[in-house]
């Protein structure tokens, strides 16, 4: 597969199944969640790189932001640093609600804290607006923090697919990191291990088609190489 079409590949995989999801409708949803838990456990936070409606979601608000040219918000280390605690407290959140509002128990306890359906639409319409917001400016800004990518994320390590490099070949460009929605930095930093497989990673495989080094970073599934870096004369950097 040539380089240039790694990111059309993924775009039109998020097509289709957003498509696919939105023909089975709700009737199906018992189907839907088996094919999420068993595709979690092979592939790990592949669905949320070529699956997830909500990716593709984010993937047309970057594509919107390119076209008007307005830059990406960038967020410093330290910054970073302050929010990275914050995934695990959405994922509790989550978890809690799951538990607490999806089973009602907590209506019998205290009624306060169930919300009307005007409150609740008022409620969903400002979360949706300030995570479209965010989304825009920043690239994949809630895959970072979503609750089921973050669930995903504890079997990337021991899923089918990996993200491999090879250290001694890297030339230290940064092409990698700069263009990772996920902020990974060790897949820039490591330099010892081969796997580098991260509980954040999405495998857009952005990383391996920006690498201008041959075989550097590479993509394989099932222990078999599927994508590898292409070594680019023409890359300056």
């Amino acid at each position: 597969m040539k380089q240039r079409k790694i990111t059309a590949f993924r775009i039109m995989c998020l097509l289709i199944a957003v498509a696919v999801l939105v023909f089975l409708g709700s009737g199906y949803r018992i189907i839907i969640l088996l094919l999420s838990i068993f595709s979690a456990l092979v592939f790990g936070r592949l669905w949320c790189g070529y699956v997830c409606p909500l990716g593709f979601y984010q993937e047309l608000l970057s594509m919107l932001r390119k076209k008007l040219h307005i830059p990406t918000f960038h967020v410093s280390l330290k910054v970073k640093s302050y929010l990275r605690p914050l995934k695990w407290i959405i994922l509790v959140y989550f978890l809690a609600s799951v538990l607490f509002f999806g089973l009602r128990p907590v209506m019998y306890i205290r009624p306060d804290l169930s919300f009307s359906s005007a409150d609740m639409s008022i409620y969903k319409i400002i979360i949706v607006g300030i995570v479209t917001g965010i989304c825009f400016l920043k690239e994949r800004a809630f895959c970072k923090y979503c609750p089921l990518g973050t669930l995903r994320g504890f079997v990337n390590k021991i899923s089918f697919g990996k993200i491999k490099k090879d250290g001694t070949a890297c030339t230290h460009c940064r092409a990698c990191l700069e263009c990772c929605p996920m902020d990974i930095r060790s897949i820039y930093e490591e330099r010892n291990k081969s796997d580098i497989t991260h509980s954040d990673c999405i495998y857009c495989m952005k990383c391996i088609e920006a690498c201008p080094e041959q075989d550097v970073l590479s993509f394989t599934l099932f222990g078999k190489k599927v994508l590898s870096s292409k070594r680019n004369s023409k890359q300056v950097k």
